[in-house]
């Protein structure tokens, strides 16, 4: 079974008890704040659900009567289906997931207070009830608000990097970090556009791309690398290879970047001479498909040329990270992770996103040793449309002594 379909069907069966919890808390509340009959209530808690979960149930539906063609109308090509099936849905789940979160909570302190609230269950029902209707409320209006901002703009982050004191000739250089433009029908040549010009509007001295160009397919490859080939910096733009270019066509996505006058570099290293002295930009690539052996790792990272040493890769590995750090890297520089992409909970308390489970290097800046790590949440979506607590961005990161 192809991984697409059986991620849909991991992602499916959560939810069938997710939306079991989270629909039986809001029945009990409508009836009992409200007044409403509860069969006409429930039928009506039950259809709502079923059109929230149309993505799963056609996407499978459509992939065994017709394999992978059948549901291609899922990839942001038709504006119809993402607006009627696919967006609802991923708004639906983290709507879903959030106030599951909340009423998880809330319950908890019942089991502490059994014996009392047994013994007033007429009077807290009607409190629960009050309570549950104005999370859902609250978290349906935080979470709309939330996507939009996180999913249609763009995060300018600025990070200051302490250099070592042999490098304090480098003060002031400027780099951006940016990913995952994932070129697309969703992540459309306008995007791109905005993108490339907020780059640019930051005057950076080095650009520094940490893989994946599009998202699947060759449609639109020439199109994203032409509008990345508009970034300007006076050091150049140099890119790693992330999962989605070998998905896709590593070769021509290289040929686009290099013709584009991006330079891919590819388990090698190079020094980048610029007005203050010099930088040694490694870039290894480390996929899911192809990963570097001991061989490879040493022949290109013992390199010892007195630069400041950046290692450039798709995905923040802790193994990668660890190896930078032991062959004296000063900055280690990623995305892949989208900043989580979709990440559940309360900001500044706890965040949970799938991608937590693969690194912890997850979104923003660590330090490791003398090893500063960064990774930025990039631009374009992979599985989910939608951001949630992880916004698009760009990482403009100053060395200063």
């Amino acid at each position: 079974m192809p991984w697409f379909v059986s991620f849909t069907l991991i992602l499916f069966a959560p939810l069938i008890l997710i939306s079991w919890y989270v629909g039986r808390k809001l029945l009990s509340a409508f009836v009992t704040l409200l007044g409403w009959d509860r069969k006409k209530t429930k039928r009506a808690i039950i259809l709502s659900y079923v059109f929230l979960h149309l993505l799963p149930i056609s996407f499978v539906v459509l992939f065994l009567l017709g394999g992978r063609a059948a549901t291609a109308a899922f990839t942001g090509e038709n504006r119809l289906v993402d607006t009627l099936v696919v967006y609802p849905f991923w708004i639906g789940l983290i709507m879903n997931v959030q106030l599951f979160l909340v009423f998880l909570l809330a319950d908890m302190p019942k089991i502490l207070i059994r014996r009392h609230y047994r013994a007033h269950r007429d009077a807290w029902r009607e409190k629960e009830a009050k309570f549950m209707m104005g999370a859902a409320a609250f978290v349906a209006l935080y979470s709309l608000i939330t996507v939009s901002v996180n999913t249609w703009g763009i995060r300018i982050t600025e990070k200051e990097i302490l250099l070592p004191s042999q490098f304090s000739n480098l003060d002031g250089t400027r780099i951006a970090l940016i990913s995952d433009t994932q070129g697309d029908g969703r992540t459309t040549p306008r995007r791109l556009t905005d993108f490339v010009e907020r780059v640019n509007a930051l005057q950076p001295d080095i650009i520094l791309f940490a893989g994946d160009v599009v998202t699947s397919g060759e449609k639109y490859i020439e199109s994203t690398a032409e509008i990345l080939g508009k970034l300007r910096a006076p050091y150049g733009l140099y890119a790693a290879v992330g999962d989605h270019d070998i998905f896709s066509n590593q070769k021509r996505i290289v040929d686009a970047l290099t013709m584009n006058g991006i330079q891919v570099i590819d388990d090698s290293s190079m020094v980048a001479q610029i007005e203050k002295g010099k930088l040694e930009i490694t870039g290894i690539t480390y996929t899911y498909r192809r990963r570097p052996n001991e061989i490879t790792l040493a022949r290109t990272t013992n390199g010892n040329n007195g630069a400041y040493k950046i290692m450039l890769c798709h995905q923040p590995a802790e193994p990668l990270v660890e190896h930078a750090r032991l062959k004296g890297y000063n900055l280690f520089l990623a995305g892949h992770t989208h900043g989580g992409g979709i990440a559940f909970g309360i900001p500044g308390v706890f965040l949970v996103a799938p991608a937590s489970f693969e690194t912890k290097y997850l979104s923003g800046m660590y330090k490791t040793g003398e090893l500063v790590v960064s990774v930025t949440n990039g631009l374009g979506f992979t599985l989910a449309p939608v951001r949630f607590h992880a916004p698009a961005e760009i990482t403009l990161l100053q060395l200063k002594k």
